[in-house]
């Protein structure tokens, strides 16, 4: 927006601004000429006749009370400074130097160095600092006074600081003034010259100038000059709301024992940053930690990617998800447990998802692959779970890895993309360089395809791709669920937080000791993320949720949303998958609705087939009654439960549904032996009854549904199961 952010000074903290000869006014020229070297434009580095003036002066009076110095010699001796004392030799070394400068460089190239180079001392060097530091301006709003003031001050610069010495800089400058024509009051002069020195350099956004400065500050190419300006991509006033907002909330939940948080925005179109707030209160304690690079736990906020990766594998938009008591794993048991300690049975694929629920996403992963899940995390540029495969395991699925706001929020914007992941820029891509985002022109039929095109031009102008990570009609599903207010009431009920009056997806996550809590939303044309926690790992209070943060996400994307509607654009919603339609479906089972199923809801089916879903078996009319029949993998949660529903069975061969085959048990200690007893649960079989044998011993028979509950023996224990002439067999281990 124009907004100077910061003046970072070199690594031994000298401060030294380039300023192009373009952008110095002529007037500024011509008083440093006549302060320092009047036949500057006449002679070829060396002035002879100021030489042999001098040389007649100092002889005169018996010491050096005159110089020949020109402009071109001192700049030479700023190139290489002297290394000894002053002698004729060391005067020959400069003139030669001088005039192979001469022989470069133009006269205009040799003051444009000159003035950026020439030392003002307090730490200051050139024309573009020396004017920031002694009077707060740019040289072309210099005034006269101030121009001649800064003229004096290389000669010497503790005598002639305008703002230590007035009245010595003020005869100095009307010394020069007899050449260029400069004669003011001594009144005027001083108040010309107050305030001088106490301007203040500006620490606005200290975490992405730092960033860009290490990223973008230096040369271009190896040997090429650094550039003196950088650009960046950020609304600077939106970063600074930002910051506040932050800084707000961790004031009113100041008993949540949360201290710090970070903000990161990005415009899904072009990739360029807008908002980088890596902290609140920059006064705060670890707020020159940057903490939109900073590895933190994003709990369930990394749901979606595992969902649409389950997509691009076959699971169905309409698949129902057990959520159920399930124990993964084999020699490292996992068990999945939900935020609130309850389990809802079957899920249709959309709730699971919009209402965070842990064990379905858990099952989803053991099904995907926990190494095809990390693969496609890492094309999504999640590099800070790399090598983590053996620390995180299932856990994965709830967002036990380590990633930084940045990561997330460049990865969350896939979706608004149809699936593309962003090149992101944290400097302006030169379109809307120093103009207000939000205010390109609105985007009519087919938006989505011309800021498509737009993306596409931006990127190979810059000599880049927009890799396509996801389908787009998996990413469209995933907007569809992630905005669906309906589907995510079971986990967050109606929260207003989450319900804009435009279009927008939402995605929160805890972390699973509650040390870290991160929102992330998006609408078409924005993805913002904010994370709160705090930096030294302490945790929050598990209470407040990821509401704070969402909060935050909430006024970002209201404040771009209104600033856009101003100018005339507004939010798009979502585009719809091309290649699926919606379908009335059972809302438990799924399935195409049977007369007897009581609640139906609408749900993606792929397009054409929309017509050929099987039908729901899960509910009967029986005697003008409807009956639930759950299928058997819903056994044990079932059994739980006070319910007039009943289980249909495939049938078939028997199969154990608990234990998994080759798990390991562990006694606490040596008397929860006569205590720990193992829950078995079998399914299948074509008869009523089964039978359990242990080691080849008989342990009993079971009607339906089939569950046994045997004492625990040290060392292997193979459990077989018969139903009907068939059986199955497992091993577990017991240690």
């Amino acid at each position: 927006n124009g907004m100077l952010l910061q003046v970072l000074p070199l690594e031994d903290g000298l401060r030294r601004e380039w300023v192009p000869l373009s952008e110095i006014p002529l007037r500024a020229q011509e008083v440093f000429i006549a302060a320092e070297d009047k036949n500057f434009y006449r002679h070829f580095g060396v002035d002879f006749f100021a030489v042999a003036r001098a040389a007649q002066q100092n002889s005169r009076q018996g010491r050096a009370v005159s110089g020949a110095s020109t402009i071109t010699m001192q700049l030479a001796r700023i190139i290489a400074p002297r290394k000894e004392r002053v002698t004729l030799s060391t005067k020959i070394l400069e003139a030669l130097n001088a005039m192979r400068l001469e022989t470069r460089f133009s006269k205009k190239q040799i003051l444009e160095m000159y003035l950026n180079s020439l030392p003002f001392g307090s730490n200051v060097e050139g024309i573009g600092s020396a004017a920031r530091s002694f009077f707060g301006k740019t040289p072309d709003q210099l005034s006269d006074a101030q121009i001649h003031a800064l003229a004096v001050i290389p000669r010497r610069p503790a005598l002639y600081n305008p703002a230590v010495n007035p009245d010595a800089a003020y005869s100095a400058a009307l010394e020069i003034g007899r050449t260029t024509g400069f004669a003011v009051s001594q009144q005027e002069w001083l108040a010309a010259m107050n305030g001088a020195g106490t301007y203040a350099y500006p620490l606005l956004l200290p975490h992405i100038t730092r960033y860009a400065a290490v990223r973008g500050g230096g040369a271009a190419q190896k040997g090429a000059r650094p550039r003196s300006e950088i650009h960046l991509s950020v609304d600077g006033q939106l970063s600074l709301d930002a910051e506040q907002l932050i800084t707000t909330r961790l004031e009113q939940n100041r008993d949540a024992r949360i201290t710090n948080g970070a903000a990161f925005l990005i415009d899904n179109s072009t990739g360029e940053i807008l908002v980088w707030a890596g902290s609140g209160d920059l006064s705060a304690e670890g707020s020159e930690i940057n903490g939109v690079l900073v590895k933190n736990q994003p709990g369930s906020a990394m749901k979606p990617f595992l969902y649409a990766l389950a997509l691009e594998m076959g699971f169905a938009p309409s698949m129902p998800l057990p959520d159920v008591p399930l124990d993964f794993g084999a020699e490292e048991i996992y068990v999945p447990l939900n935020f609130n300690n309850h389990y809802n049975g079957p899920v249709l694929f959309r709730n699971a998802l919009a209402s965070s629920l842990n064990v379905p996403a858990v099952y989803v992963l053991e099904r995907v692959g926990i190494d095809n899940y990390l693969a496609k995390l890492s094309q999504l540029g999640f590099d800070s779970l790399a090598g983590t495969r053996e620390r995180t395991g299932l856990s994965l699925a709830l967002g036990s890895g380590e990633v930084t706001l940045y990561e997330m929020v460049r990865a969350f914007s896939v979706f608004a993309r149809d699936g593309t992941l962003p090149q992101l820029s944290v400097e302006s891509l030169g379109a809307n360089n120093g103009a207000l985002r939000g205010l390109r022109s609105a985007p009519q039929r087919g938006g989505a395809d011309k800021q498509a095109d737009k993306r596409t031009r931006s990127l190979a102008a810059r000599g880049e791709t927009s890799p396509r990570l996801f389908k787009k009609d998996t990413a469209r599903i995933i907007c569809s669920i992630l905005s669906d207010k309906r589907a995510r009431a079971s986990g967050f009920a109606f929260s207003s937080v989450l319900a804009p009056p435009y279009p927008a997806i939402f995605k929160t996550g805890t972390a699973n000791q509650f040390q870290d809590i991160i929102a992330l939303g998006a609408t078409t044309r924005y993805t913002a993320g904010v994370w709160m926690g705090n930096f030294s790992g302490a945790t929050v209070v598990g209470r407040t949720g990821s509401s704070i943060p969402a909060e935050v996400v909430r006024a970002l994307l209201d404040a771009l949303v209104a600033r856009d509607e101003s100018a005339g654009v507004f939010a798009e919603p979502f585009a719809l998958p091309e290649t699926f339609a919606l379908a009335d479906v059972c809302a438990l089972s799924g399935l195409a609705p049977s007369p007897a199923c009581p609640s139906v809801t609408r749900e993606f089916a792929p397009l054409g087939l929309e017509d050929a879903l099987q039908m729901c078996a899960w509910h009967t009319n029986e005697g003008g009654r409807v009956a639930v029949r759950y299928p058997a993998e819903y056994q044990r949660w079932f059994m739980a439960k006070n319910t007039g529903a009943s289980l249909f069975d495939a049938g078939g061969a028997p199969q154990f549904l608990y234990p998994a085959d080759g798990a390991v048990f562990v006694y606490e200690n040596a008397q929860s032996k006569t205590v720990q007893r193992l829950s078995v649960d079998c399914a299948g079989g074509n008869a009523d009854t089964a039978r359990l044998f242990v080691n080849g011993v008989y342990a009993g028979e079971s009607g339906r549904p089939f569950f046994w509950s045997i004492p625990l023996a040290l060392g292997e224990m193979r459990l077989r199961v018969e139903c009907a002439g068939e059986n199955a067999e497992i091993s577990v281990m017991v240690r």
